[in-house]
């Protein structure tokens, strides 16, 4: 099974996303920061299957003037046998509140950042003979109320915030009896919320590769190595011919040969 993982920043690099996908023709992929509105796009253009949970609000200048409207996480496939979702932070009655409601009820932190709400959202696929077990998160920022928005968050090491959510969130993988998981962690490679995932399952990004954020598409110009995307297994599941792509995002996609044992 080959499988792909996004983070396509909402819909600012279409022009590269698409022909990447159609190039790779991935069993699977995942997205995320996709727009709820652009779900159908995906769906159509492959005629794959395709699930969606929604968990930020865009309201900030810096998203290229798109307001109100929701992102979130997305995977599709040829066969989505079933599917199911989990919030560990925030949840699906807050999130999918009108927006003008739902800003009342959130809270503004002083850096200019709304509440996130943040979940996990689970599929099984149907690839030849095997069922597999497919997960993925667009983890939460280490940033705290108390954090002035520098740019620099990537910089901080997980905060409280980010590790009771993670808790939450291994919690409900666990309990999923093996299974595929990738996504944007927001959380570098070597920082805390990163160890305790690579310490529970297996960190499948070779160690060659320093950062998954693209330095010539990311909007921060980002230099410093960040490998802030993952992708982690259990060991029902081996990953192979595992790499990072660039020039497709402002995050670099993620490639692999997935096999069910």
């Amino acid at each position: 099974m080959k499988l792909v993982s996004i983070n396509i920043n909402i819909n600012k690099f279409y022009d590269l996303v698409l022909p990447f996908l159609k190039k790779e023709n991935p069993d699977v992929f995942c997205l995320q920061e996709l727009l709820e509105e652009d779900v159908e796009k995906f769906k159509t253009e492959f005629n794959y299957q395709g699930v969606f949970i929604p968990t930020v609000y865009i309201n900030h200048p810096f998203q290229g003037g798109i307001q109100n409207k929701r992102f979130g996480v997305g995977i599709f496939a040829k066969e989505i046998l079933n599917s199911d979702s989990y919030y560990y932070a925030g949840s699906y009655e807050h999130i999918n509140l009108p927006f003008e409601e739902y800003f009342k009820q959130t809270h503004v932190r002083e850096n200019g950042l709304l509440d996130e709400d943040r979940g996990l959202l689970f599929v099984d696929v149907k690839i030849n003979d095997a069922v597999c077990k497919i997960a993925t998160t667009h983890f939460m920022k280490a940033t705290s109320p108390e954090t002035p928005l520098t740019g620099k968050y990537e910089e901080i090491d997980s905060t409280q915030e980010q590790l009771d959510a993670l808790d939450l969130m291994c919690g409900k993988l666990d309990s999923l009896d093996g299974f595929i998981f990738c996504g944007d962690l927001n959380s570098p490679r070597g920082n805390k919320a990163f160890t305790i995932l690579a310490s529970k399952y297996k960190d499948n990004i070779p160690v060659h590769y320093k950062t998954s954020i693209d330095s010539n598409l990311h909007i921060k110009k980002l230099t410093e190595p960040l490998m802030v995307d993952g992708l982690f297994t259990t060991p029902s599941y081996i990953a192979s011919e595992v790499k990072l792509v660039d020039g497709v995002s402002d995050h670099m996609a993620i490639v692999a040969n997935i096999d069910k044992i």
